[in-house]
């Protein structure tokens, strides 16, 4: 019996073995069973026994003879695909994957895997969710591929799925606020609360998403040439924890103008946290919205709250936290601010993603620009 001791990357004591499993009938090459990880000599003698006895009985199969189902190769390509990703979106993938694509299809061997059974989960995910169900699609085969190149399966069933289409139903964008409409929200939520008020006047009047904005600190904002600095963003890791990362794409990396009202307002809300932490001291790697009386970002949890409770006392129809950036695009628009600037503010990737909000926004002011005519032609 051959247990060898080993010491991990962080410096802990292991134990591995390996075994002469037979030869491949195909190749010819030996067949090495090799086991690590454990924690004990003793663990590690067990290990090497209960092996050895499938073998001797003709109960193991290597890798490549083993049937494997779909939520085991799932489990194995996450673990590869996770270095590659930031854990944020590595967070959101294993979601997705673990609540759609195990739930339907994790309990089918994987060379057993048919096409109908692929049709009938992906429409099914249409049906609960017919704007991301694409990307179930996309992991799912993604997982599959993956066991195609361990040589496990030779095809992909998912390749020959028929994707549904949503129908060409016109819905009414709705999700920003008019000019009126933004006033009378900050109006009250300037006598709501200060820290509120302050927030969602940044969100308005610059675009940011909530999560950079979240992540602000005062050594972000400059007041002498009253710019804001992007450099990380709050968002949600493994286990639903909360991390600061960096900005979602290298466009977001941006620098943004702010009115000197917009800043009046940061520096008065800046001396009201002082006054509340004189005792921790406050300084410039504090964060600008903070937790209670600790330097801690506020939760998402927080904002979703203040927007339902502001509205609510507006007597204001409610958008969501990330409308107040579709708000923030619209204004400029009707300012007259020029498509590629507004990308650069919104710190847009493409400016086809400026272009689609342009679309939904510029539709609610067709009217205007129609009663401006007939006035014209009118007068």
């Amino acid at each position: 019996m051959e247990i060898v001791e080993y010491k991990t990357k962080s410096g802990n004591k292991r134990y591995k073995f390996s075994l002469y499993v037979g030869k491949d009938s195909s190749t010819g090459r030996t067949i090495m069973a090799r086991k690590k990880g454990f924690r004990s000599l003793k663990e590690a003698r067990e290990g090497y026994l209960k092996l050895q006895l499938a073998i001797d009985n003709g109960e193991y199969k290597p890798i490549n003879e083993r049937r494997f189902k779909l939520s085991e190769i799932i489990e194995m390509w996450l673990k590869v695909y996770q270095p590659t990703v930031k854990e944020s979106t590595f967070a959101t993938t294993k979601r997705i994957v673990k609540d759609h694509v195990v739930k339907a299809l994790g309990n089918i061997y994987i060379d057993k895997l048919s096409v109908i059974q692929c049709q009938k989960a992906v429409n099914q995910w249409f049906r609960d969710a017919p704007g991301t169900y694409r990307k179930y699609i996309f992991y799912c085969s993604d997982a599959i591929d993956y066991a195609i190149k361990l040589e496990i399966i030779s095809k992909n069933p998912m390749k020959n799925i028929v994707r549904p289409k949503v129908k060409n139903v016109h819905k009414e964008f709705t999700n920003f606020y008019t000019k009126d409409e933004l006033n009378k929200f900050l109006q009250c939520a300037e006598r709501y609360n200060q820290k509120a008020f302050t927030l969602f006047r940044l969100l308005a009047y610059t675009g940011l998403r909530r999560g950079e904005a979240l992540a602000l600190k005062w050594s972000d904002i400059d007041f002498k040439e009253n710019v804001v600095s992007i450099k990380r963003t709050l968002t949600k890791g493994l286990n639903n924890k909360v991390i600061v990362q960096t900005p979602k794409t290298s466009s977001s990396y941006r620098k943004i103008s702010i009115d000197n009202s917009t800043a009046n307002i940061l520096k008065q809300w800046q001396q009201k946290q002082r006054k509340q932490q004189v005792v921790i001291n406050i300084n410039n790697d504090r964060v600008v919205f903070n937790r209670g009386y600790e330097n801690i970002p506020l939760s998402d949890g927080c904002l979703v709250n203040w927007n339902n409770a502001i509205c609510q006392k507006a007597n204001l129809r409610k958008i969501t936290i990330h409308g107040f950036r579709h708000t923030n695009a619209s204004l400029l628009f009707e300012a007259g601010v020029s498509m590629k600037d507004v990308q650069t503010r919104l710190g847009h990737k493409s400016i086809k993603t400026t272009m689609d909000i342009y679309t939904h926004v510029s539709k609610q002011h067709q009217n205007k620009a129609v009663q401006k005519l007939s006035n014209y032609m009118n007068g």
